[in-house]
């Protein structure tokens, strides 16, 4: 074999591992694909387990403000039975008083309640938002990783018959010529 032949075939060689090198880089990259995917599926369930928290907070907020209404009616009706036992004039206006101050706040806590109601209702919406939002993301996501794996094992079919291709070319090449490519390969750039 002479020289110009050996040249050729050590470029044929050559190609055939960058082809090898390009197929890797592929595969690599298609596996990152599949990988963001996932990542953004799990970002949504995240932000939906974040929301349904929320909600959970916005339900025992309410049930804290229910409870001091129903202290407040206690003492309401407390203050009212005690109306009827006063001796004087000055403990009726003062229980009047604390009667209407007892029923002011609990008109002000009746309205946080309602606010609350109003917020769970808005967290309601965005939970099932998302849980639309993932179950399509969960779809589409399936699809495409099925894509991908058919792409990632087109490639290591691919490789594996660069493989096969290179083992061939590589067997007919000199002895020394081979052992110095293959060293240049690994430890050159």
């Amino acid at each position: 074999m002479d020289f110009v032949e050996t040249l050729q075939r050590l470029v044929a060689l050559q190609k055939t591992d960058s082809g090898l090198d390009e197929l890797e880089r592929m595969k690599k990259n298609f596996l990152q694909e599949a990988a963001t995917l996932d990542a953004n599926v799990n970002a949504l369930k995240s932000k939906i387990q974040e929301e349904k928290k929320n909600l959970e907070d916005l339900l025992k907020h309410r049930k804290t403000l229910e409870i001091e209404i129903g202290t407040l009616d206690t003492k309401v009706s407390k203050y009212l039975g005690q109306q009827n036992e006063v001796k004087s004039n000055e403990q009726f206006a003062a229980l009047k008083m604390e009667i209407e101050k007892s029923k002011e706040e609990k008109g002000k806590i009746e309205e946080k309640v309602l606010e609350c109601l109003f917020k769970e209702d808005e967290q309601k919406q965005k939970i099932q938002v998302l849980t639309g939002q993932l179950a399509q993301a969960e779809k589409k996501a399936a699809a495409d990783k099925k894509d991908i794996q058919q792409k990632v094992t087109d490639c290591d079919k691919s490789a594996q018959d660069k493989k096969e291709e290179r083992k061939k070319q590589f067997s007919e090449l000199p002895q020394e010529f081979a052992e110095g490519y293959d060293s240049l390969r690994t430890h050159g750039k």
